[in-house]
């Protein structure tokens, strides 16, 4: 191998270490408006978490501005909704914690 293909290999992997440095914010914005995300914001996501015991775990997750308590593991999964104003699941886990 001599030097000119030495300096055409390293500024060849260059060019490509450059080329995804520079698409990585785009890349980003294409998986956002791919996820259904607007304004950056995920519409579901999740508030808050209790582990109970070993297996089972005690959740609160918000959709838009509803808020749900979802209980996971053991037998079955139970899921229990609420309308309320405020972050009155979020306050309870964090007042328990």
């Amino acid at each position: 191998m001599t030097l000119d293909d030495g300096l055409t290999a390293c500024s060849a992997l260059m060019f490509v270490i450059v080329l995804l440095v520079c698409l990585k914010p785009l890349l980003k914005l294409v998986s956002l408006h791919r996820g259904g995300q607007k304004g950056g914001s995920a519409a579901l996501s999740l508030v808050g978490q209790m582990a109970l015991d070993r297996t089972r775990r005690l959740s609160v997750v918000r959709y838009g501005s509803r808020e749900v308590l979802v209980l996971t593991g053991g037998n079955q999964d139970v899921l229990l909704e609420w309308q309320n104003e405020g972050g009155a699941f979020a306050a309870a886990l964090e007042e328990a914690s």
